[in-house]
């Protein structure tokens, strides 16, 4: 399987749910499930972000599905959308919603699916002006087809940019795994949460942990640090960002293929 990675741009004013985005940089989506036919498209996504954001996500996302004659992804026709909150907080919303499209220009996930056929699987991830795919696909034939007619569909104010097309980088494991962090370190956080340190207030200090511990307090607050640094680096880069890998020029793309 190959891993097809590719990202729709959008300008300010070209998509009222995309400008929520480009307006407020805290607010994100990504993608817990997405499936497509021919006929309709329906898929469970993440929102976080501001209490206020969000807010305004609903009242826009409301006021669209109650409106006739509304464009979808790359300006699609949508015929009947229905949409859902599952589960709410302040800061965070999982909501179904399934669309169906009339004919003509299709949006993304339906023009995969007709090139890829049964067995799609594909993400999607939202922040700031870009909407990033991934597709998995089995044929490599396949990418050129489906980059054409996602390139050729797209409506004014959208730019399409390729970051690569290569093995499967982020599909195999959901989290932060521990795997790279070295074993003083995870025992060093495992001790921290044991003994309150992260609680409110604090219940120990890293000196009385650290004596518990029978090592020395700058060696415990050493690989704190370091396990700290990881864990934000592993949250961010598996949670919170798209990719910033260079683009791929869509001239070579047929090549990399």
């Amino acid at each position: 399987m190959r891993e097809f990675v590719f990202t729709v741009e959008y300008e300010r004013g070209a998509d009222e749910v995309m400008d929520l985005f480009i307006e407020n940089p805290d607010l994100h989506s990504k993608t817990m499930a997405i499936h497509a036919t021919s006929e309709s498209m329906w898929r469970l996504d993440r929102l976080t972000g501001p209490t206020e954001a969000l807010e305004a996500f609903d009242e826009v996302i409301e006021q669209a599905t109650r409106c006739n004659g509304v464009l979808g992804m790359c300006g699609a026709p949508v015929v009947e959308w229905d949409y859902e909150v599952l589960s709410e907080t302040p800061n965070g919303r999982i909501v179904y919603s399934c669309r169906e499209e009339g004919d003509g220009i299709q949006s993304i996930p339906h023009v995969a699916a007709k090139h890829i056929g049964d067995g799609l699987l594909m993400q999607a991830e939202r922040r700031g002006a870009q909407n990033q795919w991934r597709l998995l696909i089995s044929d490599d034939d396949t990418v050129s087809e489906i980059y054409e007619e996602v390139k050729d569909s797209l409506s004014d104010g959208l730019s399409l940019s390729v970051q690569r097309i290569s093995e499967p980088e982020c599909w195999l494991e959901e989290g932060v795994s521990a795997d790279g962090l070295p074993p003083e370190q995870q025992a060093a956080l495992e001790a921290a949460v044991e003994f309150g340190y992260y609680e409110t207030p604090r219940q120990h200090t890293v000196q009385e942990i650290s004596e518990e511990l029978d090592i020395p307090n700058s060696t415990l607050q050493y690989r704190l640090t370091r396990a700290e640094a990881w864990l934000a680096r592993q949250f961010v880069t598996g949670t919170l960002g798209t990719e910033v890998e260079e683009r791929v020029d869509p001239e070579k793309l047929e090549a990399s293929a």
